[in-house]
């Protein structure tokens, strides 16, 4: 499938002047790193309810810094200077052109239009993805690497949006007939004051004072309570040395059940 640019400028526009509603000025600001992210989520609403096809044909892959397309970062730039969004550029901190830019642009009129060019499958979402994360990039990284094409993917790989698609909702169970029903009337009236019976009862009883737990005021610290946790720092292991560590993780912790929310007991 052709990668749709205008489907992806359509977007870019889009969440640019949802962010741009915001009352406040700082919030109505956004930089590359959240546009591409919020497109990816996009594509990835859009797959949930169409089979796995995503709105923008944008060959999507896990980069290092998450769900990542070249085609749409290309994008962004043409895209917003189309619209006369205000560009933007901060004294960076790590040298990265992107962390640096935000664009900005309100315009009510524009945004009416932009949404009703959208399929709805999207624009309803997208309006909680702003909502709930706007400027927050930490938020809205943890939500990303939290979904399914990015938990069954390693760095590098394409993402495959099809794991994305609602499972159609099983059939509503029958009811099953209740046991009551196959009783005699003399049957269910015995049983029914048996019930009412049980729940006299119930109520004639006094309700149990809760026992807390009495408070150790003054814990025995002794030569036992030593030995106790000398013993537990053994078992522990060799203390590590201070200083600064290397952790390496096999390749293979990419495509493990605990990514993709499996058991870790």
């Amino acid at each position: 499938m052709p990668f749709e640019s205008g489907h992806v400028d359509l977007l870019l526009q889009y969440v640019l002047l949802l962010a741009g509603a915001k009352d406040k000025q700082a919030d109505r600001q956004l930089g590359p790193i959240h546009l591409i992210k919020y497109v990816y989520l996009a594509d990835l609403v859009y797959a949930r309810r169409n089979q796995g096809k995503i709105f923008t044909n944008a060959p999507w892959q896990f980069d290092k810094f998450g769900p990542w397309s070249q085609e749409v970062h290309e994008r962004i730039e043409p895209a917003l200077t189309e619209i006369g969004a205000v560009k933007k550029t901060l004294p960076g901190k790590t040298g990265d052109k992107d962390d640096s830019m935000r664009w900005s642009l309100r315009e009510d009129r524009l945004l009416q239009e932009r949404e009703w060019k959208l399929p709805t499958d999207i624009t309803l979402y997208m309006k909680r993805f702003v909502d709930r994360f706007g400027q927050d990039i930490p938020g809205l990284l943890d939500h990303v690497y939290s979904t399914k094409p990015m938990l069954s993917a390693a760095p590098n790989e394409p993402l495959d949006f099809s794991l994305a698609v609602e499972e159609a909702p099983s059939a509503e169970p029958e009811a099953r007939p209740l046991m009551m029903d196959n009783l005699s009337e003399k049957r269910k009236k015995k049983l029914k004051e048996r019930m009412q019976a049980l729940q006299e009862k119930q109520k004639s009883r006094k309700p149990k004072a809760l026992r807390l737990v009495p408070l150790v005021k003054n814990p025995r610290v002794d030569k036992a309570y030593e030995e106790g946790i000398a013993w537990l720092d053994v078992l522990a292991g060799q203390p590590l040395t201070p200083g600064e560590k290397t952790a390496e993780f096999s390749d293979e912790v990419w495509q493990s059940s605990t990514r993709k929310g499996g058991n870790v007991s």
